[in-house]
């Protein structure tokens, strides 16, 4: 997917630069549900963050799920392990919607139970859209019920 010469200049840059590239580039067309370029979702879920590591994946948190993007090129493009496999659990692959959330949760990654916290707040927000329809509601309910549901695993539990 990456030719030489750009896998050479993705590792040149810091965590957060490369990860903005990457997402710049391969978010740049597309836009979310209140029809607005998709990147101010990405940068709404990891602006609240200070740490760089979470930073970036809460930036990247979509790729591997939304884009041709896939986990041997990000560790080609030098992310680490550790990075990867928490976008590999962000990632929406399973059947049902609860499935993902219990496998997010089962996983006991702290850095991607934040980030899905950030991304459901950010995808509940209704008055985003310009006019809520029912199927916006019920989308909406099934987000309330996740983050409700990662808030009570998480109770107790510093983040």
């Amino acid at each position: 997917m990456f030719t030489k010469e750009e896998i050479l200049h993705y590792k040149e840059l810091d965590l957060y630069s490369r990860s903005l590239e990457l997402v710049t580039r391969f978010f740049k067309n597309k836009t979310d549900k209140a029809n607005v370029n998709y990147m101010s979702h990405l940068l709404r879920v990891s602006e609240d963050f200070d740490d760089i590591f979470i930073k970036s994946v809460a930036l990247m948190h979509d790729i591997l799920e939304d884009t041709l993007v896939t986990k041997n090129d990000l560790l080609a493009l030098d992310y680490s392990n550790e990075f990867v496999e928490t976008l590999e659990i962000l990632e929406n692959s399973y059947d049902t919607y609860t499935e993902y959330i219990d496998h997010l949760i089962e996983s006991h990654n702290l850095v991607a139970l934040q980030v899905k916290l950030k991304d459901l707040l950010h995808n509940m927000d209704l008055t985003r859209l310009a006019k809520v329809t029912a199927r916006d509601i019920k989308r909406s309910k099934k987000y309330i019920d996740a983050y409700s549901k990662i808030i009570t695993k998480l109770e107790g539990e510093k983040l």
